[in-house]
């Protein structure tokens, strides 16, 4: 009896070890499973964040791609898919073997990805003829994962500075200097050309600069980023006046060289502004001969333009109502007539052609429209006012004589309402405050294919400037300057400001002030909204590059299998 009942207990515990054994393998059997399902779907959300992630910098290199092709060949603007939506909105050239234009669903690879990273893209090319923007939506694609972006894309143009210069000399043609004067400092102008015009004390410059030529400058204050392509083995990217004792101040320093510009290569600046001719043909307005436009804050210009015959000559209607009617009755261009701005438009001036078969020519014995007089009605002028009574008009410049009434001249002032660009074959002159009624809708252009000028009369043997304000991205392939700084005022007399909103660029540095009561002293700020918009039809430089101003990203805009969401 003990026996068995001995063998009864061993029994009982057997079967509670087979149980315990059992229990704990199954514990260690979920806990593997567990473990396993844990590191597969690690792996896979790993993968899919990496897949994720990818998509981005995939979208990243189609936008990448698009402006090396853009660099390569700038009428890559005009290709496109125009079946793609976003597209939709934009005249385009269809090309078909261009892969990453997504025709039959086609994706480009990424390079250097083995075929694992795509992008496809879709081009709005329908405000590049007004102001150079390109809106490009680019979808990366790597395994099942998609991501969109959005981005603007701008020529890197002259708009991107508050002020820029080619050469930071006055004009040679001004003295009758050689034409070897027209050449950088760093890259050996003699010294015996004229003297670089500096940056002076009480200058505050408050937007970015860049000139190609060696800046010099004294005390003024640079308040955004400053370029050039001089680079001395040491010290700063710049130089100082001969006399000048004080230090600028460039708060956004060169982190390699304190105090200092930064390196940037050369931008090329067009050689003519004809180019906007065309553009006021097409929607716009072409005037002839001097002619005086003042803006009205309701969205009007008034024009006075004697010599012109036809505002779109080559048109079914070359004389339409909304340029002004030809002729010297009321309201009309002879004795000036209000019209609206030519909204998103641009204007040209053009200089009297000499040839009669020229819908707007006069020769040379033809009578004279305005009778080419100053305001003393005396005096040789262009019958528009200019020379004012008692001024000493200035001389000849390059064989051009200032005030000439058959010089395509304009004389601009006003508060304008509108978006537009106003471009002269000879001179642009500033005769007044030029502003915008809303200073975030309204954008003006001023582009002169010689001189944009300043006006500052020489009144009884001294000017008698005031402050002036400007408001506008403002291009001379001469010089922005103010008439007249080498005629001394009287002792004591103390320099107004002048006031420059927008930006400025020009070929060769123009003189505001030269010294104290001659001249101007500089207020210029930069209006930011140039980084992404531009005065319509305004020029770009010779050199192209575009570069991003907005990126967003979107939800994505396609699949990965190439179908559109």
């Amino acid at each position: 009896m003990r026996r068995q009942l001995r063998i009864m207990i061993e029994e009982r515990d057997r079967g509670v070890a087979l149980i315990l054994v059992i229990g704990i393998g199954a514990l260690v059997g979920a806990l593997l499973t567990t473990a396993i399902v844990i590191a597969v779907s690690s792996t896979r959300h790993a993968r899919d964040d990496a897949d994720w992630q990818g998509a981005l910098a995939a979208a990243y290199a189609g936008v990448e791609e698009y402006q090396s092709r853009l660099a390569a060949d700038p009428s890559y603007v005009l290709q496109g898919n125009s079946a793609a939506p976003f597209t939709a909105a934009s005249t385009v050239i269809d090309d078909a073997t261009n892969p990453a234009l997504g025709f039959g669903g086609s994706w480009a690879s990424v390079p250097g990805s083995d075929g694992t990273a795509s992008f496809r893209y879709e081009v709005d090319s329908s405000a590049y003829a007004m102001d150079g923007t390109l809106r490009l939506r680019s979808t990366g694609r790597v395994g099942t994962e998609t991501r969109t972006i959005v981005t603007d894309l701008r020529q890197s143009d002259f708009l991107a500075y508050l002020y820029f210069t080619d050469y930071e000399i006055e004009d040679p043609a001004i003295y009758g200097r050689s034409s070897s004067c027209v050449k950088y400092a760093w890259a050996g102008r003699t010294s015996t050309c004229a003297t670089a015009i500096a940056f002076s004390g009480g200058d505050e410059i408050r937007g970015q600069v860049h000139s190609n030529d060696t800046i010099y400058a004294c005390q003024a204050t640079f308040h955004g980023r400053v370029t050039t392509p001089y680079n001395p083995a040491s010290g700063p990217r710049y130089l100082r006046p001969s006399g000048c004792g004080s230090t600028p101040d460039f708060r956004v320093k060169d982190p390699a060289r304190n105090n200092s510009p930064s390196l940037m290569g050369v931008l090329g600046m067009p050689e003519t502004n004809s180019e906007i001719r065309t553009a006021a043909l097409d929607g716009g307005c072409l005037y002839t001969g001097a002619t005086t436009i003042t803006f009205n804050s309701g969205g009007t210009m008034t024009v006075r333009s004697p010599w012109t015959k036809q505002t779109r000559p080559g048109a079914a209607n070359p004389t339409p109502s909304e340029c002004g009617l030809p002729g010297t009755g009321t309201n009309r261009l002879g004795s000036g007539v209000t019209v609206p701005v030519p909204d998103r438009g641009a204007v040209y001036v053009q200089n009297v052609p000499a040839s009669s078969s020229d819908p707007n020519g006069r020769v040379a014995r033809e009578a004279d429209a305005t009778n080419c007089r100053g305001a003393d009605g005396r005096t040789t002028g262009n019958g528009l006012g200019y020379p004012a009574n008692n001024e000493t008009a200035p001389g000849a410049i390059d064989g051009v004589a200032a005030y000439g009434c058959r010089n395509g001249d304009i004389f601009v002032q006003g508060t304008l309402r509108g978006e537009v660009t106003l471009a002269a074959e000879n001179y642009v002159y500033v005769v007044g405050n030029t502003r915008y009624a809303d200073r975030d809708r309204d954008m003006l252009g001023l582009i002169g294919n010689n001189m944009v000028w300043v006006y500052n009369p020489v009144v009884s043997s001294r000017t008698r400037p005031t402050s002036l304000t400007i408001e506008a991205a403002i291009l001379s392939l001469r010089s922005f300057t103010v008439q007249n700084t080498a005629t001394e005022n009287a002792s004591g007399y103390s320099s107004p400001t002048l006031t420059v909103r927008g930006s400025i660029a020009q070929r060769f540095r123009g003189v505001v002030f030269r010294s104290p009561g001659s001249g101007y002293i500089k207020d210029y700020q930069y209006d930011p909204r140039l980084l992404h918009r531009s005065p319509p039809h305004f020029l770009n430089p010779v050199s192209i590059a575009y570069g991003v101003t907005t990126w967003i990203e979107t939800p994505p805009a396609i699949d990965a299998n190439g179908t559109y969401r």
